[in-house]
């Protein structure tokens, strides 16, 4: 019996498989009922390096980071999308090999559990494309994020420095560039009150960071989304620092990436 008619035997009649033949290179291609976001199906295969023996893994040859870099979105890049990958891949048992995600399948018996697994794991990878979330549904901080990883650069979040008088100064970012560090800070309310609040802790925090012993450049990211800000608190805030429109990203790219 040939191998792919094992494997068919094995998922005969199963209702997560579409269907199953060969491609080009030998190896045998299951279609899955499984969804990319865009409605595309998931596929699935068994390398057919050793036909006489058991397959050793299901793979997805590398389709589901594919799919990714085609909705720009890099998952090696964010923090927070490197966790998401490697939360899913913990779940269903699933390893990644360069950029194919494989399972182990020591017999065919494991066939069938392998295509659910596999196929549940590239969903959820793929299903980090929704982090690319529009303006409206995002805050600015996750916003900066998406702006700082599509400039490849380092960054920390949430990272302290020591200002003036020893006290510690709690940052939204803390950006590595080619040559220099910048210290970053966001202006985010729809309330006018809240956000005259939040610009004069900008503002005490800037003046904190001023001193001979810190080089970062200081950068206030502020969300023009919103008609909230007083001119005088961003005046103030330039005085301190660069700022920036949320909308401009390029600009903020270029800045942090220097």
């Amino acid at each position: 019996m040939s191998r792919v008619e094992d494997i068919r035997n094995q998922l005969d009649g199963h209702r997560l498989v579409r269907s199953i033949d060969t491609v080009e290179k030998g190896h045998v291609r299951i279609e899955t009922v499984f969804l990319y976001p865009d409605g595309s199906h998931v596929d699935l295969f068994v390398a057919d390096d050793t036909p006489l023996l058991p397959p050793s893994r299901l793979s997805d040859l590398g389709q589901t980071m594919s799919w990714l870099l085609d909705v720009q979105v890099r998952p090696w890049l964010s923090k927070k999308r490197q966790r998401l990958v490697e939360d899913a891949l913990r779940i269903y048992d699933v390893e990644q090999d360069g950029g194919a995600l494989v399972t182990s399948l020591p017999s065919m018996d494991e066939l069938v559990d392998g295509v659910v697994r596999l196929g549940q794991a590239c969903v959820r990878v793929a299903d980090i494309a929704n982090t690319r979330r529009t303006s409206l549904q995002t805050g600015v901080a996750d916003e900066v994020e998406e702006v700082l990883a599509d400039a490849a650069v380092e960054y920390e979040p949430n990272a302290e420095l020591q200002g003036r008088f020893g006290a510690a100064v709690r940052l939204d970012f803390l950006v590595t560039g080619r040559r220099t560090q910048s210290a970053l800070l966001t202006l985010a309310s729809a309330n006018t009150s809240q956000a005259h609040v939040i610009a004069n802790e900008i503002f005490r925090k800037w003046y904190d960071l001023d001193t001979p012993a810190r080089t970062e450049q200081r950068v206030t990211v502020f969300d023009d989304r919103q008609d909230t800000y007083r001119d005088e608190d961003l005046d103030r805030l330039r005085g301190m620092s660069d700022v920036i429109a949320l909308s401009d990203r390029q600009t903020l790219q270029d800045l942090v990436a220097a």
